[in-house]
């Protein structure tokens, strides 16, 4: 078993401007993925229902694989090593997409590539908090720079889309996966020390009891509350007469919120803690959806959408704040990877999958209306997390 930990005499001085970058490329490719890669697939002559099939891939392989490569490196001590290898096959994976013609060859392509990104992220995201306390800047400081890249490169994206066609996408995407295996290089190597304990030996015992249950459970129906906003929000806005500059203006601001809260956070979580954070942002996020099925209103979208920088990053730092003290020092990779399949894996998956059934049986009012309850439930999911007592000292 080996240890991993950063302290400030080991921490490379170049390791918080490294993880940055990595957030930075990590999250730009995204920036062209969602809103751009369905285009392209469309492009192909893909069906809705196919599209909707491939669009699923990436979730489904955020609930099934982040876990197993978090327990990995906990128990090889090279999370480096593994971002690195995760970059470089999965770009490889993705460059095949451009010989793909067929649905079939899509599905085969698009879930490699899925499969093999899934695990980098929450090791990075264990060896940020690692920096963080280890003297670095705050864990959001570093992860702003993920949200800045998404909206700048969701915005320069779409002229080029406009003007070149949808193909330029996959050709942007290949690009910023390279940039993303340069950045895992300059990642900083954990420094293993033998452990003679068998921290992945409790892992189990720690998922069972009711505060790490309760936590889970918080972490999946806030981003569930989240689907029927992620897949027809900007439909929603369409239908109502707001034009596509508009609709772009809207998401912009919320992901502004997004990157200031993510800045303010240290200072608000050292006032509040971690769980009184996350049970507000969940009652903002009840409110923000009651917002969205009352009213398409100018003035209530505006409100709706800055309401991000709590429903979403709030939560989000807030959470990965938690999880790095929740499951222990031997665990850190292990519990972020089950943090991000219950929330952006099994959360996406139930939130999305729900709105889509729903959409054409309701309105949007009610849709929205029913995802301000599940925010409601996650609060008091987080409220029970905070009444469930201490996790019992041999699961630790």
């Amino acid at each position: 078993m080996a240890r991993h930990y950063f302290s400030m005499s080991r921490m490379p001085l170049t390791a918080p401007l490294a993880l940055s970058l990595y957030y930075l490329t990590s999250f730009a490719v995204l920036g062209v993925y969602i809103p751009y890669f369905n285009l392209y697939l469309a492009g192909l002559g893909f069906t809705g229902l196919q599209i909707g099939m491939l669009s699923l891939l990436l979730p489904l392989c955020m609930v099934l694989l982040p876990a197993p490569g978090g327990m990995l490196a906990d128990r090889l001590g090279r999370r480096r090593g593994l971002v690195i290898a995760s970059g470089l096959l999965s770009l490889a994976a993705f460059t095949l997409m451009a010989a793909v013609r067929t649905f079939p060859a899509a599905v085969l392509v698009i879930a490699a590539y899925a499969a093999l990104r899934a695990p980098a992220l929450p090791l990075v995201e264990a060896t940020a908090m690692e920096v963080a306390a280890a003297g670095g800047p705050p864990y959001g400081r570093m992860r702003a720079w993920g949200s800045l890249a998404f909206i700048v490169t969701a915005l320069v994206t779409g002229p080029l889309v406009g003007r070149m066609g949808e193909r330029v996408a996959l050709h942007l995407i290949v690009l910023l996966l390279a940039f993303q295996v340069l950045a895992a290089l300059l990642l900083p190597a954990e420094r293993p020390r033998p452990e003679s304990g068998g921290g992945l030996s409790g892992l189990g015992r720690l998922l069972r009891q009711p505060p790490v249950l309760c936590f889970l459970l918080a972490s999946i129906l806030v981003q569930a509350a989240h689907g029927p906003y992620y897949v027809f929000y900007s439909i929603h806005l369409k239908a109502a007469g707001y034009t596509p500059r508009s609709i772009g203006a809207l998401w912009g601001l919320s992901v502004a919120c997004e990157i200031v809260a993510m800045l303010l956070m240290p200072r608000i979580l050292r006032r509040n803690g971690t769980l009184a954070v996350m049970g507000a942002a969940a009652l903002l996020a009840a409110v923000r959806f009651a917002i969205c099925a009352a009213s398409v209103a100018p003035a209530a979208m505006i409100v709706a959408q800055a309401l991000h920088a709590a429903t979403y990053a709030a939560f989000h730092v807030a959470a990965v704040t938690h999880t790095h003290h929740l499951f222990g020092e031997e665990r850190r990779a292990s519990g972020q990877a089950i943090y991000v399949s219950a929330a952006y894996g099994i959360g996406n998956i139930l939130g999305m999958f729900a709105s889509g059934i729903l959409y054409d049986r309701t309105t949007m009012s009610v849709l929205f209306a029913g995802a301000a309850v599940v925010g409601l439930a996650a609060a008091g999911s987080v409220v029970a997390a905070g009444r469930s007592g201490r996790i019992a000292p041999a699961a630790m």
